[in-house]
């Protein structure tokens, strides 16, 4: 079991944001969490340069954050304990970290946006919704 957070903050591959707000502040009860998963790789057509650009830029970004000081969950698409989607590794996650909120930024997409609504709306614990930061309107 990995020790214990009090909140759980999901990371998309297209919002790595080093300056957006959630990373202000080093907080040791806070995990990032970020990761490779084949039903968002493969949901259409991608060509595989993009996807392994897509991942390195992730896993870059996670190591990033972690030289930061920031606690960080890279799930990379070989793990073992990768889940077939994102829901499920979050559901793994918080009872992995024993986490009592769960917090994600929007997504651009509005398939994920409509998925991980449902998702948080599901969970018996404190949820929060941000912006990505990423745009100025």
């Amino acid at each position: 079991m990995s020790a214990s957070a009090r909140t759980l903050r999901l990371l998309l591959g297209d919002q790595l944001n080093a300056t957006h707000s959630w990373f202000d502040d080093v907080d040791e009860e806070v995990v990032y969490v970020l990761m490779e998963v084949r039903s968002e790789a493969t949901y259409v057509k991608h060509h595989i340069q993009k996807i392994v650009a897509f991942f390195l830029a992730m896993r870059a970004f996670a190591e990033g954050r972690k030289k930061d000081g920031h606690r960080v969950h890279y799930l990379r698409l070989d793990d073992a304990d990768n889940r077939p989607s994102i829901t499920e590794n979050v559901k793994w996650l918080l009872a992995e970290y024993g986490a009592e909120r769960y917090e994600y930024q929007l997504p651009d997409e509005w398939r994920l946006d409509e998925e991980l609504a449902a998702f948080a709306e599901s969970l018996d614990l404190e949820t929060a919704v941000v912006d990505s930061e990423h745009f100025l309107s």
